[in-house]
């Protein structure tokens, strides 16, 4: 498990340098020996993850259109940073490692663009490209100030990408963590209420917490926390002598 996870992630630094998706034969050479079916699977979880095959996807089949708005808004603003082609990207992650101040500043206007292909890699469901765009700029700088530790510009590129899908993965999986959270809180609020409205209407009265248990087989605990987490199961259960 713990190698095929590590290739699926050579799977994304693939699509972030060729800019938002990998090609077949990629995934040939990561995979070897895949038969139809499990390249089928492979390449669908590529897509659900917004990573094309053989062509990137177009933003409108997977960003939202607030996600859209922002992006557009954010690159407008970048139009006005003069493009580094790879010579000059190369002279400033030396000049960066050698600590010149200027060349740290070229540096970061020169990572802006680059660090949308990667937010797209990770925008989705509670996830909002501009939350992972600042994360990722934020990255950028500490990678950029940590440059003193490596020799080549090549590994200092290296180091800076890490550094910035590091940050949008580990805040992505934050927010999908509080999410998943909070949906099942909502659910077990959801659950008990009706328990104890189903019991109200059967017995024309609230139900205690512990006749509630007892109907519903919903944990003391759970009905507890429930009410913890909204006052309004008040309104279906007699709990005032055990809350």
């Amino acid at each position: 498990m713990e190698e095929f996870l590590k290739k699926l992630n050579e799977l994304k630094d693939a699509a972030f340098y060729n800019g938002g998706y990998v090609t077949k034969e990629q995934i040939s050479e990561i995979f070897d020996n895949l038969d139809d079916n499990q390249r089928g699977m492979i390449e669908e979880y590529l897509v659900n993850n917004h990573i094309g095959i053989d062509n990137p996807l177009e933003d409108e089949e997977y960003l939202s259109r607030e996600d859209i708005d922002y992006l557009q808004l954010y690159l407008d603003e970048l139009k006005d940073i003069d493009p580094v082609d790879d010579g000059a990207k190369r002279a400033y992650l030396m000049g960066a490692i050698n600590k010149e101040a200027d060349a740290k500043i070229k540096l970061m206007n020169a990572y802006l663009s680059p660090i949308v292909d990667m937010a797209k890699l990770y925008v989705g469901g509670k996830v909002a490209i501009a939350d992972l765009i600042g994360e990722g700029n934020v990255a950028l700088a500490i990678a950029i100030d940590m440059l003193e530790c490596v020799d080549t510009p090549e590994d200092a590129d290296a180091l800076i990408v890490k550094n910035i899908m590091n940050a949008m993965e580990e805040y992505a999986a934050t927010e999908l963590e509080e999410s998943d959270k909070a949906s099942k809180a909502l659910s077990l609020v959801v659950k008990v209420t009706d328990k104890a409205k189903a019991f109200k209407e059967a017995y024309t009265r609230k139900p205690t917490i512990q006749e509630l248990h007892d109907e519903s087989g919903i944990s003391i605990n759970k009905i507890k926390e429930a009410i913890d987490i909204s006052k309004g199961c008040l309104e279906y259960i007699d709990a005032a002598d055990e809350v």
